[in-house]
């Protein structure tokens, strides 16, 4: 049974709101370079993610089928793209993870201030 509903988020991940945290992160720490960044700030993560993870689930879909009439030929086909997409997805999280690791840090132009014991992490 094929889904050929797209979907409109990644679980229930907010791209558009996690983009306008990052932006007002970049402008605290006066970064102007974006190409120093490891993520592409250039279009808007949730219609790239929402296209990732619509063929995400494609290829999925492709796969299952194919193995379930086993063929494998096309199964082969279908998972090698599936892979391609995980790894494009992949590439987006660990740069928005790295850009993250960087304006979590102090540098000459913002120190955060200590954490305390009021902070709860991961709560």
């Amino acid at each position: 049974m094929q889904n050929s509903e797209p979907q409109t988020s990644i679980s229930s991940l907010d791209f558009n709101n996690l983009r306008k945290l990052m932006d007002a992160l970049i402008s605290l720490k006066k970064i102007n370079d974006l190409d120093s960044l490891d993520a592409d700030y250039s279009f808007e993560w949730q219609e790239d993610a929402n296209e990732m993870i619509d063929g995400i689930n494609k290829y999925v879909e492709q796969t299952l089928a194919s193995l379930g009439t086993q063929n494998y030929q096309d199964a082969h086909c279908s998972l090698t793209s599936l892979r391609i997409r995980l790894q494009e997805l992949n590439g987006t999280v660990n740069g928005i993870t790295n850009d993250t690791i960087l304006l979590n840090s102090d540098d000459k132009d913002f120190t955060w201030p200590l954490l305390t014991e009021d902070c709860r992490l991961l709560e």
